[in-house]
């Protein structure tokens, strides 16, 4: 099956693509979506969104492939289902055309010098593993090992573009236990 392009606001550029295929097909990011990691606007960043379906048919929406990335390592800690996830999109780099995730070659983007992304990193998404490789050859920081597909996704990826999302709660139980040393030590 060849690729579909879709742009970011949800117009497929394959006209053959059947309109009860959703996963074939992205769904229009809504104007109101927020992003389901970060909260912010997901439709206010036509050239990183990011989107999925679950096997029960739940979507959700980034506003970045780094978001994403967080959200796939741990659904639930966003309030997602702990479902399977059906098919995920993401956008191609440069471009406001969306692109299965499952077919695309991410570089692991650790300088936020060398893309201008929304989050200031993300794993930045490619068509071709070519694509890839030019943009790898574009910066002496990376090499063919920072090229990352879909199914690499893990929570080792997740914590280095998102790690503040996973932070918080071993921060809040630390901040309450110091919270409880202090009165115990000042009563």
């Amino acid at each position: 099956m060849g690729q579909t392009d879709t742009t970011a606001d949800g117009n497929t550029t394959d006209d053959e693509a059947a309109d009860d295929e959703t996963a074939t097909k992205p769904a229009a990011i809504p104007a109101d979506a927020n992003c389901e990691v970060c909260n912010m606007v997901a439709a206010d960043y036509p050239a990183w969104n990011a989107q999925l379906t679950h096997d029960t048919g739940e979507d959700a929406y980034f506003c970045s492939s780094g978001c994403l990335a967080a959200y796939i390592a741990e659904p639930p800690r966003f309030d997602g289902p702990d479902a399977p996830i059906d098919t995920a999109w993401v956008t191609k780099y440069e471009t406001e055309s969306f692109l299965q995730a499952s077919e695309a070659f991410f570089i692991r983007v650790a300088s936020p010098d060398h893309v201008d992304d929304v989050m200031m990193k993300n794993p930045t998404p490619f068509a071709t593993r070519a694509d890839a490789v030019a943009f790898t050859e574009s910066f002496d920081a990376y090499d063919e090992g920072d090229i990352l597909q879909f199914s690499d996704f893990d929570m080792e990826v997740a914590t280095f573009y998102r790690g503040k999302f996973f932070d918080d709660e071993e921060m809040n139980s630390s901040a309450g236990n110091e919270s409880t040393e202090n009165t115990t030590n000042t009563a």
